[in-house]
């Protein structure tokens, strides 16, 4: 590969988005555009028993006030857990029932957004109000699923019990998570213009081909009359990954004034009409031999979901495939509360159940008697502990060395409290990353020109994460262009189908299907070349051409820069769609995702098990006296395959690692738990890690070949920063004050009487 492959490249769309140039969809406003605001319900639980608006539609520049009884043309989708590519499966405004605080229950249409707004405040509501609960009770969950075992749901492996009975040492922990909310920077937005029966959406999504199959869908179009924008995404994180009520109640609206309609949703609306990370309890029993081996091993996590809907987000599958042990017990459970849906979050089940596993792992090497790093390369394994299949790579022991030495972890003091600085406790720390290979079949159309530019085009995302730039090297290290020769499109529904820019799949599977669509030019040309009278490639079988670094190679050391042979073709350019089809992908799979649905595969096929792994450690240094928690040190190193570009996957790292530290310390979405709402539901009480609170991170990217995977050799990188930050802290607190905090997040009263 040419040199823009595993280097530091600058994003190419780094000017447009400093200098206020690159386009949002929000940003975005047709002509004749009109401004939208909801009312939201005031209680949790309930009915409507009336509705007024009539102070609403007197408001000047107020042009029409819809509700359930009014609102015409209003669709809605199946919910994603329960199939669908929506949100949820409860659809507000469809009648008077209530099921959650902040539920949608009137849509206003403005000349302003002032005054959309101001006609919202007047809706006046009369409600029927019922007993609610925010919070899950534990004791009150069921087993995800039908039969003792849906989908791997529960899990069994040996015996569980003989293997705790013949350990050397065990633990019982019960760890939990709180609520949490995504709180990107861009705000919920969506614009809906009709034009007779064709539909444009404006809207940052995370799957725009998922918005235009599920609204067309629903209005019974087909999807060519639907066209979905989001030309760049502000952070997402998960919470814009289906379709949500209040893009439907928008384009519904849009339809009904016969004008273009835009709504961008307030932040404490952005709490209740997307979705959010439930909080979960995790118990693990561990047992181990004298010798550090583990002996048993269960798992049993507890996830709060709604009355409606099942949000499945497994953890078991993940925790049970990190460590060699003969017994292992993993059971799935969900525990119903009033909320709104919630869904996926950064690291949707990882960061929670690694949270409980490596504190977990950590307790039961101090009872061993093991150095913690020790203590889990006893139990590394190459082979998954209960697919037995062997993993395409795994790395995980050379991330710990690694990081290990940067760290200093040699100089940590093996006695509990036994490191001190002045009037500060010291403690380190260290915890496991992983994150699973996902896969997802992708087109992606490239086309080169005999003037040296290149063009690629699919409908993937870029939701701060850099795909632009990654796209642009791909093609460019094929084609052996510079990476500013290669134009990327994306972000539009009727592009190229590409996967969700979800589960950390874009650069492996989008990646894959734009490094086809190079290969194939250079098949095409290579015919076209061969073919000819004259000419380096002259006479050669065309099927023995290979490319190299943009250059075309015969078999017998014939070469010919591919954009010299391209001046060749008569048209002067090629055009391919390039494909990304794995053999773990069923017809059953692709199908899915080319019907805008997500038919993913792996981690687990019948030959490999797929995962990314990491190594972290964590300083931490509490105040003998006031007792607060200070970070100064955070250390990773990661092997996930090929790095594509070191810039960006160092900064996807990092800024993982930072919001761990913000999972361990800050984050948390406090609830009024009478009256069942988010209470904190904006962005200045919704704490988040600042630049005081860190101080030093460093991420190693260790050099790791994975064939399996995809022709790239990538595994996903977006997800993995964040997963063993919270534990790494945790046990670091442990290490310098003896306390063995085991709820998320980490305060000065859990410190009081430590």
């Amino acid at each position: 590969m040419a040199q823009t492959i595993n280097t530091e490249v600058t994003r190419t769309d780094a000017r447009r988005k400093v200098t206020g140039t690159a386009s949002y969809a929000a940003d975005m406003i047709p002509a004749g555009m009109l401004h939208g605001a909801m009312a939201c319900s005031a209680i949790a639980v309930g009915s409507v028993t009336s509705i007024d608006t009539s102070a609403a539609e007197a408001e000047p520049g107020v042009v029409a006030v819809y509700t359930h009884e009014t609102l015409p043309d209003y669709k809605t989708v199946k919910g994603f857990y329960a199939g669908g590519p929506g949100s949820s499966s409860f659809w507000p405004m469809e009648g008077t029932e209530i099921r959650y605080a902040g539920q949608p229950l009137a849509y206003v249409v403005a000349e302003s957004a002032a005054a959309a707004r101001r006609g919202a405040d007047l809706v006046s509501v009369e409600y029927s109000e019922s007993g609610a609960a925010i919070h899950m009770d534990p004791e009150e969950s069921f087993v995800v699923g039908a039969g003792e075992d849906s989908e791997g749901m529960i899990l069994t492996k040996g015996d569980l019990q003989a293997g705790l009975d013949g350990a050397s040492q065990t633990v019982d922990m019960t760890f939990t998570t709180p609520f949490q909310h995504h709180n990107p920077m861009e705000m919920f937005a969506a614009t809906a213009e009709w034009r007779g029966d064709r539909l444009t959406v404006w809207m940052p999504s995370q799957s725009v081909r998922t918005l235009r199959a599920g609204i067309a869908g629903a209005y019974g179009l087909p999807e060519t009359s639907v066209r979905v924008i989001s030309p760049f995404v502000g952070g997402a994180f998960g919470s814009k990954a289906g379709i949500t009520p209040y893009a439907m109640l928008t384009i519904a609206a849009s339809k009904a004034v016969g004008a273009p309609v835009r709504l961008i949703v307030t932040r404490p609306q952005m709490y209740t009409v997307a979705t959010f990370r439930p909080e979960t309890q995790q118990r693990f029993r561990l047992g181990a031999d004298a010798e550090g081996r583990l002996t048993a091993f269960e798992h049993v996590e507890t996830a709060q979901t709604p009355r409606f809907d099942d949000v499945v987000n497994p953890g078991t599958h993940i925790t049970r495939a990190m460590y060699a042990c003969p017994n292992i017990r993993t059971e799935q459970r969900l525990s119903r509360s009033d909320t709104n849906t919630g869904g996926f979050m950064r690291a949707p089940n990882e960061m929670q159940t690694f949270f409980g596993l490596e504190s977990a792992m950590d307790a039961l090497a101090l009872k061993v008697g093991m150095d913690p790093v020790e203590f889990r390369r006893a139990n590394d394994t190459m082979t998954h502990p209960t697919a037995d299949v062997p993993f395409s790579s795994r790395s995980l022991m050379e991330s710990y060395d690694a990081v290990a030495q940067g760290f200093g972890w040699s100089e940590r003091g093996r006695e509990i409290g036994s490191m001190t600085d002045g009037d500060w406790l010291v403690g380190y720390g260290c915890a496991t990353a992983t994150y699973p290979t996902n896969i997802l079949a992708s087109n992606a159309r490239v086309r080169m020109q005999a003037t040296g530019s290149a063009y690629v085009e699919l409908a993937a995302h870029d939701v701060g994460t850099g795909t632009y730039t990654i796209m642009a090297q791909v093609a460019a290290a094929r084609l052996g262009l510079p990476v500013e020769a290669v134009d990327v499109v994306m972000g539009e529904g009727d592009l190229p189908v590409a996967p969700i820019s979800g589960g950390s799949t874009t650069a492996a599977s989008a990646g894959s299907a734009v490094h086809d669509g190079c290969m194939k030019i250079a098949r095409q040309v290579a015919e076209v070349v061969s073919s000819m009278a004259e000419g380096p490639l002259a006479g050669v079988d065309p099927s023995r051409v290979t490319l190299d670094d943009g250059t075309l190679r015969g078999p017998d050391g014939q070469s010919q820069s591919l954009a010299e042979a391209l001046q060749m073709v008569p048209e002067g350019e090629v055009e391919v769609v390039g494909t990304f089809r794995h053999p773990a992908l069923t017809p059953e799979l692709i199908h899915a995702t080319f019907a805008g649905g997500y038919g993913t595969a792996g981690p687990v096929t019948p030959e490999m098990a797929m995962f990314a792994f990491g190594a972290e450690m964590a300083e931490v240094r509490i105040h003998r006296y006031t007792h607060e928690i200070r970070v100064p040190r955070l250390h990773g190193a990661f092997a996930a395959g090929t790095w594509l570009n070191r810039k960006t996957s160092h900064s996807q790292l990092m800024g993982g690692m930072v919001w761990g530290m913000g999972s361990a310390l800050h984050e948390v979405t406090e609830t009024d738990t009478p009256r069942a709402r988010f209470l904190n539901a904006n962005i200045a009480e919704y704490l988040i890690p600042v630049n005081a609170d860190v101080r030093e991170v460093r991420v190693e990217m260790l050099e790791e070949r994975d064939d399996y995977v995809n022709p790239l050799g990538v595994k996903g990188i977006g997800e993995l920063g964040i997963v063993g930050t919270a534990a790494a802290i945790g046990n670091a607190i442990h290490h310098a004050t003896g306390k063995r905090l085991t709820a998320l997040p980490f305060r000065i009263s859990d410190m009081v009487s430590a």
